[in-house]
């Protein structure tokens, strides 16, 4: 009876402990929609500042890369030809995509 109650209790304070922890946050990146068709505009958290952008044509040719040095990144596609585009915002082993369809 004794080894029921403590495999009781100590099962308790493992689930406590298990709730207890706090769940890492993925950081958030806002896409800012504009009246301007040729920009994309994205807002990242503070844990994004310093990352990595990568803008690429479908077929892989890369056409910029940049640093995110403030929280806020406009990427202007005035000047490049009609088609898609893929956006890579890298952080660590994080990498999230994002397409752009110029028409």
């Amino acid at each position: 009876m004794k080894a029921l109650k403590l495999f009781a209790a100590l099962s308790l304070i493992s689930i406590s402990f298990a709730f207890a922890t706090p769940v890492p946050q993925v950081a958030t990146i806002d896409v800012l929609h504009t009246k301007y068709d040729n920009l994309f505009i994205f807002k990242v958290d503070r844990k994004l500042k310093g990352a990595t952008v990568e803008v690429s044509y479908t077929n892989g040719d890369v056409i910029a890369n940049l640093k995110m040095e403030k929280r806020k990144l406009i990427i202007d596609f005035c000047d490049v030809k009609f088609g898609s585009y893929v956006i890579k915002v890298k952080n660590g082993n994080e990498v999230r995509e994002f397409q752009y369809v110029k028409k």
